[in-house]
């Protein structure tokens, strides 16, 4: 874990930062940033299907990118609202760390970045605006899927993420209300965008007081072996998925940043 990121993440939320570390580069990096490329996506994937024992590489996509916002993603915005540090994802330096099973075993940064003065949105930007666009380029490529599905499903961890951060009792009001904020909006006033926003329909929004929260796009969890549908599925929500559906696949969003593990 970075040095910085542990004293917030502790007991229960640890596993949220433990994947990101900080490390010299080495002289033969496992996967340099330069080769985030389609052949990585696909050898991620390959390695995923075997684990599960699913060969449905659309529903993969989706569940590789999920556990990739909730391992990168925390760390991150603690960093900004937290400390004012952008960290570098997106240096040449970088160096991703696979695991037997295709997911990120950990995400070795050059540094822990400088205090700066940006917003944050501005300073989110190399993660949002650079690193995170190349790795759903790769997916989105290698799993023959649209971008917006892997956006949408990373976007209901990320807002899972936002909430539960701005709930810290650590965060100072404004702060809080920062991160608040950038959760919200398409685009900050600087100019920065939250590829994350939007993830969930218009009024159907988590937090919303009577209001079910639905997605924009259904992620394929049920698709996956021993998985059922979650409970922000719009297909649920629309009357559109098989009937009849069991009690199991009506199953709570384990989709969810609230409560999904990182692991």
């Amino acid at each position: 874990m970075i040095p910085i990121l542990a004293p917030f993440f502790t007991g229960p939320l640890r596993p949220f930062a433990e994947r990101l570390a900080l490390g010299a580069q080495s002289a033969q990096p496992p996967v340099s940033a330069a080769a985030l490329d389609r052949s990585w996506a696909d050898a991620c994937l390959a390695r995923f299907a075997q684990a599960l024992g699913c060969d449905d590489r659309r529903a993969l996509a989706a569940a590789w990118f999920r556990d990739y916002t909730l391992a990168v993603l925390p760390g991150a915005l603690v960093a900004a609202a937290v400390h004012r540090r952008s960290l570098p994802f997106d240096d040449p330096a970088l160096e991703w760390k696979g695991a037997a099973d295709g997911r990120l075993a950990s995400l070795v940064l050059p540094d822990d970045g400088a205090p700066e003065t940006g917003t944050l949105p501005r300073l989110l930007s190399p993660l949002l605006g650079q690193h995170l666009p190349r790795v759903v380029a790769a997916f989105a490529a290698a799993a023959s899927v649209s971008p917006r599905l892997l956006w949408c499903t990373g976007g209901v961890a990320a807002s899972g993420v936002a909430r539960q951060l701005a709930a810290h009792p650590a965060l100072a009001a404004a702060q809080r209300a920062e991160v608040l904020a950038w959760h919200g909006h398409a685009m900050s006033a600087d100019g920065f965008a939250n590829p994350f926003h939007g993830a969930f329909r218009p009024g159907a929004a988590p937090g919303l007081p009577g209001v079910a929260p639905v997605r924009r796009v259904c992620c394929l969890n049920h698709r996956l072996p021993g998985e059922g549908y979650c409970g922000t599925c719009p297909l649920v929500a629309d009357g559109r998925a098989r009937t009849p559906l069991s009690a199991a696949e009506i199953a709570p969003a384990r989709a969810t940043a609230a409560t999904a593990s990182a692991r």
